[in-house]
């Protein structure tokens, strides 16, 4: 049974396969430690579980939602490859290969009309990117599924999404992390992130040939890793306790045969490792923080 910490914040932050890792971050979370939340604020992957969850569905509910046949077929729409030829032209109005239409049914599936403002379970906050206005937005209100649709629509894979006579994109495009608003809530007192990245090849392991989408990768991440870096700073300069963990997965192809349940194990191991600092956390002594937030708390997938 789990308790829920009014003045505990918990940011998940935005990562290619970081849907079942982020879930099983809340199962050792909730299950295994008892600590549940006040605030929950998520950005792409971390809006699609953060978002569930704070509707009331329980983590491991979350982790069999997302590994099953529905969830895989709503990444595919016959009409995709054509609107990719659309985008290589640069047609007006083609933004995406996909609607979304399809992983919009099947959240409604789960969660029905929950708007974000009467979640449960959790204050919900989800990023998103507003391109009409030029900046990111953090969402408080609304329709829960349109938010996170808006939030997870990977640019070139997913078209924008309007909203409010706004176009919206991936919240991992400018705030992976989000964690500014919350230290500027005067009720949240302690600030937990929940990071998620890949296994760096290293000095020494055999040459892989540059790709652009390892290339956009990799750029993508050193970009939110000094994001995150300088909001953990602005955070602890406002007085709230800030601890970063990332788990560290391997790189799974999407919906490769037995990933999830790895992924999955990722996110609880990662929490069970560092109970010590969640449990610091909540104390009363504030806790120092480097500058790379990626250099602390990390728990790679097969350390022992």
């Amino acid at each position: 049974m789990s308790v829920r910490s009014p003045g505990l914040a918990l940011s998940l932050s935005a990562s290619r396969l970081g849907f079942h890792v982020h879930a099983g971050f809340l199962a050792g979370l909730t299950d295994d430690l008892g600590i549940r939340p006040g605030f929950l604020a998520g950005s792409s992957s971390g809006a699609f579980v953060g978002g569930l969850f704070a509707s009331g569905i329980a983590p491991g509910r979350i982790h069999e939602a997302m590994a099953s046949r529905a969830m895989r077929r709503c990444f595919w729409e016959w009409r995709g490859p054509l609107r990719g030829v659309g985008m290589a032209l640069g047609l007006p109005g083609f933004t995406g290969m996909l609607t979304g239409w399809k992983l919009k049914a099947f959240l409604r599936g789960l969660v029905g009309d929950q708007r974000i403002e009467d979640c449960p379970d959790a204050e919900l906050t989800i990023s998103v990117t507003n391109l009409t206005e030029g900046h990111p937005e953090i969402l408080r209100s609304g329709d829960m599924i349109d938010a996170i649709l808006a939030s997870c629509s990977v640019p070139i894979l997913f078209r924008t999404v309007a909203s409010r006579s706004a176009h919206l994109w991936d919240g991992a495009i400018a705030d992976s992390s989000p964690l500014y608003h919350l230290a500027d809530d005067s009720r949240v007192t302690s600030v937990l992130v929940h990071a998620v990245a890949h296994e760096r090849r290293g000095l020494g392991a055999p040459p892989k040939p540059w790709t652009i989408s390892r290339a956009l990768g990799e750029a993508h991440q050193i970009v939110s890793d000094r994001l995150l870096a300088i909001s953990v700073e602005c955070a602890l300069l406002k007085g709230r306790r800030v601890t970063v963990l990332t788990s560290i997965i391997p790189r799974f192809r999407f919906s490769e045969k037995g990933s999830a349940e790895v992924l999955y194990a990722a996110g609880r191991d990662t929490v069970l490792r560092h109970r010590a600092e969640i449990f610091g956390l909540l104390g009363e002594s504030k806790a120092t923080r480097p500058l790379d937030p990626l250099t602390f708390g990390t728990s790679p997938v097969g350390d022992t």
